[in-house]
């Protein structure tokens, strides 16, 4: 498995910044570690660039709506997510209810936000720093009610030069070439054209592959085989 010195070195051996057989110094692979993970954090506001959903669980404290999710939070993840997934939803009893995601304007414009229920439908989602906060409407009245919030989980960084990567199959040629690109004009390095464009590739079949896959639907009565059929054309 690739460590981040090694992914370091052979970037800046693509970009023609040291020779074959050379190793980076101290100081340039302490730049380039700063390099490969200021990159990486970038990536994660990419949908696109999200290896997988994460999914985690939170069971309600009756009367409480609001809850954080994060390093330490009620919901205690390893970093913070950079988005939180439509995809989120309660289970009460043995059915799933989706959760609607609301903006700042339109939980504000609720009027009695302490009315309680067994069952909360939306879900306002504050980006806050460093922890997320989560506020549920109606207010969870029953700790019967689990949540399931799905989130885009987080590309890794690095702590140390000697870290592994531990992403799946793909990643590391992107990281790699596109280090190379990232990095290169720090010295003023003059990146092969080459490098480029398999920088290029590499990352559009990651954003290829981690695409959701959109699901056509129709409302059940245009549907109906006893009508005449509806057509996209006469709309």
């Amino acid at each position: 498995m690739a460590t981040a010195i090694s992914i370091i070195t052979r970037a800046m051996r693509l970009a023609g910044m040291i020779g074959t057989g050379e190793t980076p110094s101290d100081t340039e692979s302490a730049d380039g570690l700063t390099a490969l993970n200021s990159m990486l954090d970038s990536w994660t506001i990419e949908r696109l660039f999200v290896p997988y959903i994460a999914t985690n669980t939170l069971t309600f404290v009756p009367g409480t709506a609001t809850y954080t999710m994060g390093v330490g939070g009620d919901i205690n993840t390893t970093a913070r997510p950079s988005q939180i997934d439509d995809s989120c939803y309660v289970t009460y009893g043995s059915v799933d209810t989706p959760l609607t995601l609301v903006d700042n304007d339109a939980y504000s414009a609720i009027v009695a936000k302490t009315v309680q229920s067994n069952l909360p439908l939306y879900l306002y989602v504050k980006m806050d720093y460093p922890l997320i906060h989560l506020t549920f409407y109606p207010v969870p009245s029953s700790a019967a009610a689990v949540a399931t919030i799905k989130s885009w989980a987080q590309l890794q960084s690095f702590a140390t030069l000697t870290d592994t990567l531990t992403l799946p199959a793909g990643w590391e040629r992107a990281i790699t070439y596109s280090l190379a690109v990232e990095y290169g004009p720090e010295f003023g390095a003059q990146v092969p054209d080459d490098v480029k464009r398999i920088a290029i590739k590499s990352t559009a079949n990651l954003k290829r592959i981690n695409a959701p896959s959109p699901i056509m639907r129709s409302e059940a009565g245009y549907m109906n085989r006893y009508i005449r059929p509806y057509s996209i054309y006469s709309g």
